[in-house]
């Protein structure tokens, strides 16, 4: 899939009959030589960004343009600017329809009311009448009659959306006097100087100037239609939406550069910023202040404290001492997980040289900040969102370090799988939710006959610690008292797991379990869940370790008072392996003995041939379990795993007895002395320190081939069938 492609442009200042820019030093003045304007200038840029990624076979997904098309209050700029995009763009794919247009202080008439059509006539009619989208104008239009898609440009997969915001309605606004000063203000001038007509026009002007405020403000009921476009705007099927908002004033200065004068930033800043927290805006975009800068900002809700971090991009103009920053493609990589923002900057080039371009480092759209001493913090509220970018982490900056991921699911989720997670291909899509169920399930059993070989089993530990106390249990007990800091389970036992030197320890990573308690009403209390790990592998590990975790706040929860809320893990190493099967794919022949124990002697009866008396369906279900369990150790033995691999013990036993039982011959008895072989072989792997020089002697030990080729010739036609 080809990233989206964006053109940012802003403060182009033209006016549609020539800007001179003077970039040149004429000091005389010679028939035909004149200065470059700045139409000339952008129309030349714009036309080499087409050659190049028509060059490329690219195109532009949008063009944003976030305000000051007009010169001195010259509004022809509107249309002029217009005709450039389009004239120029066209052929790399912008039409009005892709065009998202927001007005500027200088796109308005000086001195209009705020909300009038006067103020409004040349931008409406440049931009809106065109198709292009632009944003709810305060007095323009109507809440009644709202049509969203014209205040939003929604790409085909929804996976990005931008949102226009209008700052410019009381730009340029003159100040309402009281009496009696309003009745005298238009006659101070001739009062002043009564013989001097030129002077009292003058006197006037500047005291005009002192009563008109080039004010920045976004209305109440402009951010409440805000509120309405965003949240009903469609969202993507896989992964977060990036969401743009492009407006022409700063949220705060780009710069160290001061400016003195009257509201020059937003009078309403905090609101704005909140509302932009709020509605989960990914990046802004804006102008005005004709500087560059790119920068990730926090923006609070100004309520409940809650941080967003948003990318900020500040677009500088051109002039004959800026020409290095005209204008800006913005590229969406990484989507629609781990969304990354690469900015290409173009400057104003000349005639027959080649375009020239900075392209800055990628920005993340997901990376929080460092915690300040190297951790790595993710935050979502999507599974599937945060399960691939805690995977990236884990993979490239948390490698090997400090990973803390903060998820805050609906109250009333379980522990699903994110749709990403590598389950075994042979399950069909109807299948993946259960199998993955069952097997963070089997982690959180009170009791399982691999103990002796899983001595770090999950709900063991939890349930029946040193043999006899139910952690949960004690848990529950201090949460329906109140609040506690001492609702903590711990899943190491020093006298069992730790040895004087630290050799030949086997314990689980997962350490300890805290619970929090936490009011959030009346009588309303949410229960927050910590699970502490000394690693952690990340693609197929962590998830399990949050169904768990939340299996555990329903557990402690009453569903009334009490529901769950937020779940944060906290590894000391993290990992990420990827498709290889680690030790949490505990092999369904082993869990059977837990959860199924039946199916192991109804798999031995029909690879002897026994007839199902349910019509076939639990066969079937068997036979297809056994299958993909062959499949499961085939792919285990394929790739070294730092992390350990599933071994088949127990189970594979416990089959090989109960074919045994029917006194097998021929390929049922090569089966049965096949199954021994690989258990022999997975106990033999299982006693060594599990080296890849060990990991490769156990996989030509493990002869999988010749079960899969047993089993399917026993099960007959359905067995070859699932087999193949």
């Amino acid at each position: 899939m080809t990233s989206p492609l964006f053109l940012h442009v802003t403060d182009a200042h033209v006016t549609g009959h020539g800007v001179a820019v003077n970039r040149d030093d004429h000091k005389v003045v010679i028939p035909g030589i004149t200065h470059a304007t700045r139409e000339g200038m952008l129309e030349l840029l714009l036309t080499r960004i087409a050659e190049r990624l028509e060059e490329e076979e690219r195109t532009l997904d949008a063009v944003i343009f976030s305000g000051d098309a007009a010169e001195r209050g010259d509004l022809g700029g509107h249309q002029a600017l217009l005709d450039i995009l389009l004239k120029t763009l066209g052929p790399v794919g912008i039409a009005p329809g892709k065009i998202v247009a927001t007005p500027g202080n200088h796109d308005v008439p000086r001195g209009t009311p705020p909300g009038s059509e006067e103020r409004y006539r040349a931008f409406i009619k440049a931009w809106r009448q065109t198709g292009c989208i632009t944003p709810w104008l305060d007095g323009i239009d109507n809440k009644s009659t709202l049509n969203a898609d014209k205040h939003r440009l929604l790409a085909e997969d929804r996976r990005w959306a931008i949102f226009p915001i209008n700052s410019a309605n009381w730009s340029h606004t003159v100040q309402t006097l009281k009496p009696p000063l309003d009745g005298l203000w238009d006659k101070i001038g001739a009062l002043l100087a009564p013989s001097d007509d030129k002077l009292a026009v003058e006197i006037n002007g500047q005291l005009n100037s002192l009563i008109r405020y080039d004010m920045a403000r976004v209305s109440e009921e402009q951010l409440e239609i805000f509120r309405s476009i965003v949240d009903g705007t469609p969202t993507a099927t896989d992964g977060a939406q990036v969401r743009i908002a492009t407006i022409h004033h700063h949220l705060r200065t780009p710069s160290l550069r001061e400016e003195l004068k009257p509201f020059a930033d937003f009078t309403n800043i905090e609101l704005l910023r909140a509302a932009l927290a709020e509605r989960m805006i990914d990046v802004v975009l804006h102008g005005h202040k004709h500087q560059h800068a790119a920068r990730r900002e926090s923006l609070d809700d100004g309520i409940a404290g809650n941080q967003r971090r948003v990318l900020v991009v500040s677009g500088a103009t051109f002039d004959g001492n800026n020409e290095a920053d005209a204008v800006r493609t913005l590229q969406l990589d990484g989507l629609p997980w781990t969304p990354d923002v690469r900015l290409t900057r173009y400057a104003i080039g000349r005639g027959g040289l080649e375009l020239r371009d900075v392209v800055d480092d990628p920005i993340s759209l997901w990376r929080s900040i460092d915690a300040g001493d190297g951790s790595t913090v993710v935050h979502g509220t999507v599974l599937d969102d945060v399960y691939e970018r805690a995977c990236a982490a884990a993979q490239s900056e948390a490698k090997g370090g400090t990973l803390i991921v903060d998820l805050d699911l609906p109250p009333d989720s379980v522990g699903t799988m994110p749709s990403g997670y590598p389950a075994p291909d042979a399950l069909k899509v109807g299948e993946r939710a259960g199998w993955f169920a069952e097997l963070a399930g089997w982690w959180q059993l009170e009791h399982s006959r691999l103990e002796a070989r899983v001595p770090y089993h999950h709900g063991s530990r939890l349930h029946r610690y040193a043999g006899k106390l139910d952690q949960i249990a004690r848990i529950k007990l201090l949460l329906a008292d109140g609040a506690t800091s001492r609702a903590l389970a711990v899943l190491i036992d020093p006298m069992r797991d730790f040895v004087t030197d630290g050799t030949d320890e086997n314990f689980a990573s997962f350490c300890s379990v805290q619970f929090r308690k936490r009011e959030v009403g009346e009588r309303s209390w949410v229960v927050d869940v910590i699970g502490y790990y000394r690693a952690q592998e990340f693609r197929r590990w962590w998830p399990i370790n949050v169904a768990e975790l939340r299996a555990l706040q329903n557990e402690v929860c009453d569903g009334k008072r009490t529901r769950p809320g937020r779940i944060t893990t906290v590894t000391a190493e993290a990992r990420a392996i990827g498709r290889s099967p680690t030790e949490v794919s505990v092999p369904l022949i082993d869990r059977w003995l837990d959860q199924h124990p039946g199916r192991l002697f109804l798999l031995a009866t029909y690879l002897a041939g026994g007839v199902a008396e349910d019509g076939g369906s639990m066969r079937d279900e068997v036979v297809k379990g056994w299958m993909q369990s062959l499949s499961d150790f085939d792919q285990a033995t394929k790739e070294f795993n730092i992390d350990g691999v599933p071994l088949a013990i127990e189970g594979v036993v416990a089959l090989a007895d109960y074919v045994d039982s029917l006194v097998p011959t021929g390929d049922l008895q090569r089966f049965s002395g096949s199954l021994r072989a690989l258990a022999m072989a997975n106990q033999a792997y299982a006693t060594t320190k599990q080296t890849e020089k060990d990991f490769k002697n156990w996989g030509a030990a493990a002869h999988i081939n010749n079960l899969r080729e047993l089993s399917a010739r026993l099960l007959g036609k359905s067995g070859r069938e699932i087999s193949a």
